[in-house]
C-alpha cells in the first residue's frame, strides 16, 4: 500500500507540474474552442484573417505597453500618443503635404514624447503612473486644441490621388497578405530581438527580476527604463499611423479604448511563460490575439461594451492571480 502511495506521488506531481506550466495555455485553448462551439463563424478562414488584421494595433500598442511594464513601469499616455499622431498626420495629408512628410512628422512627435518621458521617469524621477498620467491629459489638451475641440479629420473624401499611397498603409496588401499583418510581423520580428536577444533586452530581463541586482552588477539602469518609455512613444505614434490609413479617419480620443485592451493582452501574454516574464511572444500571441479574438466573438454574438469589459475585467484579474499562485508555489 505504501509503495504504490509512493509511485502515485511523482506522477501527481508531474500532473501539477504540467498544469502550472501550460493550464493557462490549454485554458486560452480552451475557451477558443467553447467560442466555436458557441459560433460556428468563429474559426472561419475569413474570419481568422479578418481578426489577424485588425488586431495588428493592438498588437503593437501591447509591444509599447510591455517594453516599459517589463522593467516595472508603465505608460498610461500610450494610446494618447496613437490617438494624437493619427490626428497629426491625417491633419498634413489633408493641408495637401505628401504623405512621406505626414508620416515623418508623425513618428518624430511620438519620439519627442517618448524622449520627455524617458527624462521626466528615468532622470528627475517621478514614478511613471504619475508622470505618464499627466503626460496623457498634456497630449489630449493638444490634440484637442490642434482639432479645435475634438473634430474628426476625413481623409477617405479626399482625391484618391491624395491619399492612395498613405492609404496602401492600411488597405493595401502585398500579395494576398493584407499591408497591416506585414507591417504588424516585422515589428514583431524586430522587437524580439531587441526584447529577448539584444544587450538591451538582457538588462531588461535583469531589472525585471531584481533591480538592486541589476545594480550591483553595473547595468545602467536610467538609461534602460529611459530607453522602455522612448520604444513605447515610438510603437505607438506607428500604431496611430497604421489606425487612420486602415480607416481613412482621424476621431480625436478614438483609441483611448485601446488602454485597458492593452494591459488585458500583456497581463494575459505573462501566463504564456512558464516564469511569469513579459515577453514579445507571450505578449502577441496569449495575450493581443487573445483579445482579438474574444472582441470578434462578442461582436459575432452581438453583445456590447459592457460584456467585453467584464471579460476584460475578469481575465486580467486571472492572470495576475495566476501568476501569483505560481511564484507562491515557487
Amino acid at each position: 500500500m505504501n509503495d504504490t502511495a509512493i509511485s502515485r506521488a511523482p506522477a501527481r506531481t508531474k500532473i501539477i507540474n504540467f498544469i502550472s506550466s501550460y493550464g493557462s495555455v490549454i485554458g486560452i485553448i480552451l475557451v477558443l474552442v467553447v467560442f466555436q462551439l458557441i459560433d460556428n463563424r468563429f474559426m472561419r478562414i475569413q474570419n481568422i484573417v479578418g481578426v489577424l488584421n485588425s488586431s495588428t494595433l493592438l498588437i503593437v500598442m501591447s509591444l509599447a505597453m510591455m517594453m516599459v511594464m517589463s522593467v516595472r513601469g508603465i505608460d498610461l499616455s500610450v494610446a494618447q500618443v496613437a490617438d494624437a499622431t493619427g490626428v497629426i498626420a491625417a491633419m498634413l495629408i489633408i493641408a495637401g503635404k505628401p504623405f512621406w512628410l505626414a508620416i515623418i512628422v508623425a513618428l518624430l512627435f511620438g519620439l519627442v514624447i517618448g524622449i520627455f518621458n524617458c527624462i521626466l521617469m528615468s532622470y528627475l524621477g517621478i514614478p511613471a503612473i504619475i508622470g505618464t498620467l499627466g503626460m496623457m491629459f498634456i497630449v489630449r489638451s493638444f490634440e484637442l486644441t490642434l482639432t479645435k475641440g475634438a473634430q474628426p479629420q476625413i481623409l477617405f473624401t479626399l482625391p484618391p490621388g491624395r491619399t492612395k499611397q498613405f492609404f496602401f498603409i492600411g488597405q493595401g496588401s502585398l500579395g494576398p497578405v493584407p499591408m497591416l499583418i506585414v507591417i504588424c510581423f516585422v515589428i514583431i520580428v524586430v522587437m524580439y530581438f531587441v526584447k529577448e536577444r539584444s544587450v538591451l533586452g538582457r538588462h531588461m530581463e535583469a531589472i525585471e527580476g531584481n533591480v538592486r541586482a541589476a545594480y550591483l552588477s553595473s547595468i545602467r539602469i536610467r538609461k534602460v527604463f529611459g530607453a522602455t518609455f522612448v520604444f513605447s512613444s515610438f510603437l505607438a505614434a506607428i500604431a496611430g499611423i497604421m489606425l487612420v490609413s486602415r480607416s481613412g479617419n482621424a476621431v480625436p480620443r478614438g483609441v483611448e479604448t485601446y488602454l485597458t485592451d492593452c494591459f488585458v493582452a500583456v497581463y494575459i501574454g505573462t501566463l504564456v511563460s512558464k516564469r511569469n516574464k513579459f515577453t514579445v511572444a507571450g505578449t502577441v500571441v496569449g495575450g493581443a490575439l487573445f483579445v482579438g479574438f474574444l472582441s470578434n466573438f462578442l461582436t459575432l454574438r452581438g453583445m456590447g461594451a459592457a460584456y467585453k469589459s467584464l471579460f476584460n475585467g475578469v481575465f486580467i484579474i486571472a492572470a495576475v492571480a495566476l501568476g501569483a499562485l505560481q511564484k507562491n508555489r515557487k
